[in-house]
């Protein structure tokens, strides 16, 4: 992967926290009862995604009902 493809993946990250990390955690935290744990999830699958996304290349997008 070239400096400019890695430079978009961590750009893609960035944005993928921005947008949906609040409504990550209400919806992991309603189900668990637990924020501290959904924030640590979360957090992790941002560290695995820094890691793996860079190598396999972004994953696309999956919508319900589509």
């Amino acid at each position: 992967m070239s400096a400019v493809d890695e430079i978009d993946v961590h750009r893609t990250i960035e944005r993928v926290a921005r947008e949906s990390y609040g409504r990550l955690v209400a919806y992991l935290s309603s189900h668990t009862r637990d924020v501290a744990g959904a924030e640590d999830a979360l957090s992790e699958a941002l560290v695995a995604a820094l890691r793996v996304w860079p190598r396999d290349g972004v994953p696309q997008i999956r919508r319900h009902g589509c």
